[in-house]
């Protein structure tokens, strides 16, 4: 049969557009056999915090990618629990508007040489004999593999009828003013507020800097993991607005829904490979972009090594992923999320807005470090204490 490409990435996001990176700049797959679809068009929008930790910003810099965009660097990490915080200096990342970020990913990709097809939805896949036929808004392609990495509403996925149960986590977020609440923090400073777990709500109420207008915007908002449906989850933003003194009345609330890795997440289909969000974020803190910049480089070395062989299988991706660092991070976020956020996770909580070594600990895991046995056997020890003390408190 003759292919038109052999690869095609569906989704034009940074999962997408580093895993055609991957495949040309590290891989050696000719540039004009990959072809991107992306059904908006770039600089597209995209209501996001916009946080990519070190992880992400080190793996995009192996590809030599740097960050060329409007950009404010994480010089600081403070994590509060009603009257508690604790606080981590030190370089974590940088926050980056999506819209820029991610059309920048999607010019360096066209300039080498990839086809790159936004405002160009998938419509229509058929599996054919060695491959699929894709349809467009505008064409039919046929081409050997696919990477799904369109992200928590999956064309792919639904197209190929692929059934799991649904873990959809929200979001919702807005930019405002600094406020008082931020008083004398340095610049810089990433706050994760874990109070409104207190009162159900499976994740937190984040104030990040906004890059691109000076020092005076904060990007606001909230993030529910979804174990348990939550419906007044914009409600509980308006009520942590109102703690630092902002009146919502005059802003604009944009919701959007993200997709939490779990444990059986599928990532391998027959000469299909899912990356970033259409396999799974972290679950804790809902981030996505460096995990699926990492992830995209295990992709597309097993999807080259399919286009070699003429293979299919790409249960080897599957395999490497669990086993290397960003599966097990992401494992590890599942795992945490319910003990964090759940109706019994008070104590796990308050340590972490107490312990500067915890704090630390979560900077570090943030940002994709290996914690080592020292430190994890501390942290151990200290939340174990914390779990006691909780035990034994009494409750009226």
């Amino acid at each position: 049969m003759s292919w038109d490409f052999d690869v095609a990435i569906v989704g034009g996001g940074p999962a997408g557009t580093s895993t055609a990176l991957h495949l040309v700049r590290r891989e050696g797959i000719g540039a004009s056999r990959v072809v991107m679809l992306e059904r908006a068009t770039h600089p597209r929008d995209k209501p996001c915090a916009g946080a990519v930790s070190g992880w992400g910003v080190a793996a995009l810099a192996r590809l030599g990618v740097s960050i060329d965009v409007p950009h404010v660097p994480i010089m600081a990490l403070r994590v509060v629990s009603g009257e508690r915080s604790a606080e981590h200096r030190g370089a974590l990342g940088v926050v980056v508007r999506r819209a820029a970020f991610d059309a920048s990913l999607w010019n360096a990709a066209r300039r080498d040489g990839v086809v790159a097809l936004d405002g160009e939805p998938l419509v229509g896949l058929a599996r054919c004999a060695g491959g699929f036929a894709l349809t467009t808004s505008k064409r039919v392609l046929r081409v050997r593999l696919l990477a799904a990495c369109d992200g928590v509403s999956s064309r792919v996925r639904k197209l190929l009828a692929v059934r799991e149960r649904s873990r959809r986590g929200h979001l919702y977020v807005l930019e405002t003013a600094r406020t008082p609440f931020e008083g004398a923090m340095r610049p810089g400073t990433c706050v994760f507020d874990l109070g409104v777990a207190d009162r159900g709500v499976e994740g937190y109420v984040w104030d990040f800097p906004a890059p691109g207008e000076g020092e005076g915007v904060v990007n606001r908002g909230i993030y529910h993991a979804n174990a348990s449906p939550r419906r007044t989850l914009k409600r509980d933003l308006v009520e942590a607005l109102a703690l630092r003194g902002i009146d919502p009345r005059a802003l604009v609330f944009r919701g959007y829904s993200t997709r939490p890795f779990v444990p059986d997440s599928p990532l391998a289909l027959w000469r299909v490979a899912l990356v970033g969000e259409a396999a799974g974020i972290d679950a804790t803190t809902g981030e996505g972009i460096a995990q699926a910049v990492v992830m995209a480089a295990i992709a597309a070395r097993w999807i080259a090594r399919a286009i070699a062989t003429g293979e299919g299988n790409l249960d080897g991706y599957e395999d490497e992923v669990r086993c290397a660092r960003v599966g097990r991070h992401l494992l590890q976020s599942a795992w945490l999320c319910p003990r964090v956020y759940g109706t019994r996770g008070a104590a796990w909580r308050r340590w972490l807005a107490s312990s500067a070594r915890a704090c630390e600990a979560g900077a570090r895991w943030y940002a994709g470090e290996s914690l080592g046995w020292p430190l994890k056997t501390g942290l151990g020890v200290s939340l174990g204490l914390e779990l006691a003390r909780s035990a034994l408190t009494p409750t009226f």
